[in-house]
């Protein structure tokens, strides 16, 4: 299924809907948080923070989008998706096989090597003279599956960085209400509705955005964060938390010091954390999130090590400090809930 909105070319295939036991996943695919060889990058970190933002309260959403999003009373509050980094690698090598080889659409241009796992990224960066063994194509689903993953659905977009090719997905135009996956919404419906996993491809030489959706596991209680933009004086810091009970205190640690995040979007169980974060302008930060779950032990994202502004995106080091001090988190009040829904848009 191909369209074209306002130019930029958007695409969209979903599958049957299969579950996380059908293919033995285990409760944390990887160490929550942590990069294996690189993935995921800050742009994928973003796109899957911004997914799980918005189904905690969708409506937030909706109002935003407006009359483009006709059915937007179908959406209800869901839980996170979860990483998986199969899911990831074969998304951003999609991303990097389209612009290696220029083009633009679900299935491959090609015959992907049947070892081609193996070979990405360090043997091979999705050019045609390593990733394919001769002419013909590779369908969608099919290369998810040499990644050892299975594909539920998979979204594409062109955008200027992750923040505006995830407004394009949710922000398309759909002109009925009806409660359904349709030709015109489906974009937006895996975001808000698909249960699972997710993980995310992005290419910056050509600002390409691939997310690959499929069955997943119970979900890491932080399952997503990330900070945006990449590095500027001021920085926005988004977490999720998801849990049968609220987090007695939430904050960031960045240099070793502790600043209490809010409750922003959804409910104490199952919600988005946020705080702002001056001085990051230059150099480089490190930090991670810090929860204090209701029985009083900490819950860290990544699990171990540290995220980055402005230098590596994460590694093993981590400069730690007690924040149970903090400022026990409440929920959104509706007023200030209002002047919140454009934050993170661009």
């Amino acid at each position: 299924m191909l369209r074209n909105v306002a130019g930029v070319l958007l695409t969209l295939l979903i599958a049957a809907s299969l579950s996380a036991a059908d293919f033995g996943l285990t409760e944390l695919d990887v160490r929550a948080g942590e990069s294996v060889n690189g993935f995921p990058n800050w742009n994928e970190r973003v796109l899957l923070t911004w997914i799980n933002r918005a189904r905690v309260d969708p409506q937030i959403e909706m109002q935003a989008c407006g009359p483009k999003c006709a059915e937007a009373a179908c959406y209800k509050p869901m839980p996170p998706l979860t990483w998986t980094t199969a899911l990831n690698r074969a998304a951003r090598f999609h991303a990097d096989a389209m612009t290696r080889q220029n083009f633009f659409g679900h299935d491959s241009a090609c015959r992907i090597v049947s070892n081609i796992d193996a070979l990405y990224p360090a043997g091979c960066d999705g050019s045609a003279s390593c990733a394919c063994a001769g002419s013909g194509t590779t369908a969608w689903s099919e290369r998810i599956g040499l990644f050892g993953a299975q594909g539920m659905g998979e979204i594409i977009a062109l955008g200027a960085d992750p923040n505006a090719s995830f407004y394009m997905w949710l922000f398309e135009t759909s002109p009925t209400p009806t409660c359904e996956f349709t030709g015109y919404n489906g974009h937006r419906w895996l975001i808000l509705r698909h249960s699972g996993a997710a993980g995310a491809g992005y290419n910056e030489e050509r600002r390409i955005a691939v997310t690959d959706f499929g069955p997943g596991s119970a979900p890491y209680r932080i399952p997503s964060g990330s900070h945006y933009p990449r590095q500027a004086a001021s920085v926005e810091m988004w977490a999720n938390w998801y849990d049968g009970a609220a987090p007695k205190s939430a904050a960031v640690v960045v240099n070793g010091q502790c600043t209490s995040m809010s409750l922003r979007r959804g409910s104490g169980t199952n919600g988005a954390w946020s705080a702002t974060v001056s001085g990051a302008g230059s150099g480089c930060h490190r930090y991670y999130f810090s929860f204090i779950d209701s029985a009083g032990r900490e819950v860290t994202y990544p699990v171990t090590g540290s995220l980055g502004i402005g230098c590596e995106e994460w590694n093993s080091s981590r400069t730690t400090a007690s924040c149970s001090g903090t400022t026990t988190p409440s929920e959104p009040e509706p007023s200030k809930q209002g002047r919140r829904r454009a934050a993170g848009r661009g």
